[in-house]
């Protein structure tokens, strides 16, 4: 198209150079004013007593479409760079203040976990003193499980909207479950808690599996009955903890956010661990019947 308008352009302008010119005495079965194309292009016109043909080497012809694609090319690269880059400029400037309010929450969740450290620590202290004062009744062993709970959900929060990166190291895990078994045997009393172990060294960061754990551990102690049981076995690389507790009408939906069946806490524990079994690569699952106990397993990765 654009050698067509040139030819036409030519036609007009006597002294043009780009291409030849010819006088034609007949045109034959050509039609004027359009654009052929064999051993070289050319177009005819019309003049007073004869016909003018206006031509062009072939090879011209091709170097001369080929610069003009090359340019085309350029153009165009350059307006959808051009685009691309307003697009994303334009995105940075909408998102700006949805990141703002983005880090100001979450600015705003650590202080509140911060300052939830205070007065934590005062009651713990108060409840110390209660303790050697009135001995360990009722109420303030209900208490003192309150304060657990709390702390619990405090760390659950911390890893919610933790963003660092996972540091590994080798954990021997029957250690690792002996100590915790000892931790929330100290705090439930009443709960029996028995562990059949195997040796088992796992590469993981140990905050983490030791909050999988604890999650775990802890629903299974709180949410037992009385004088209730809880087996922990770890065997060919599955661990299950396993409780006589009151179970789960839903376990289906156990591990979804904000999901609960009890009235304490937000329900983001278990949705946590699920979280950080993903992370981990280890496979968990649960079964519970209403009344009798909950089960949950964890397989964990061959490597």
């Amino acid at each position: 198209m654009h050698i067509g308008n040139s030819l036409m352009q030519c036609h007009l302008n006597v002294e043009c150079r780009d291409f030849k010119r010819s006088s034609l005495e007949s045109k034959g079965e050509k039609k004027l004013h359009t654009f052929y194309q064999d051993s070289e292009v050319y177009m005819l016109f019309k003049s007073k007593n004869s016909y003018t043909k206006l031509s062009m080497d072939l090879k011209m012809y091709n170097q001369n479409r080929h610069t003009i694609e090359k340019h085309i090319a350029i153009e165009y690269t350059l307006y959808l760079i051009a685009l691309i880059l307003e697009s994303f400029l334009f995105a940075l400037y909408a998102l700006r203040p949805l990141k703002k309010a983005l880090q100001l929450n979450e600015e705003f969740v650590k202080d509140i976990l911060h300052d939830f450290n205070t007065p934590l620590s005062a009651l713990k202290i108060n409840l110390k003193i209660l303790k050697k004062k009135f001995g360990e009744d009722d109420a303030i062993k209900r208490g003192d499980e309150a304060i657990e709970n709390i702390l619990s959900l405090q760390e659950n929060l911390h890893y919610y909207i933790k963003q660092s990166k996972l540091q590994n190291e080798t954990i021997k895990l029957e250690k690792l479950l002996e100590q915790r078994s000892r931790y929330f045997q100290t705090l439930f009393v009443d709960i029996s808690i028995n562990i059949e172990l195997e040796k088992y060294t796992i590469e993981a960061n140990r905050d983490v599996l030791t909050r999988i754990v604890d999650n775990i551990m802890s629903n299974a102690c709180k949410y037992n009955k009385k004088d209730g049981k809880v087996f922990i076995s770890l065997k060919n690389r599955i661990l299950t903890i396993e409780d006589s507790g009151i179970g789960i009408k839903h376990p289906e939906k156990i591990f979804l956010r904000h999901y609960k069946e009890q009235n304490r806490g937000i329900g983001i524990g278990l949705h946590i661990v699920k979280k950080l079994c993903d992370e981990l690569e280890i496979t968990i699952s649960v079964e519970s019947q209403v009344g009798v106990g909950s089960k949950f397993t964890l397989q964990f990765p061959s490597r």
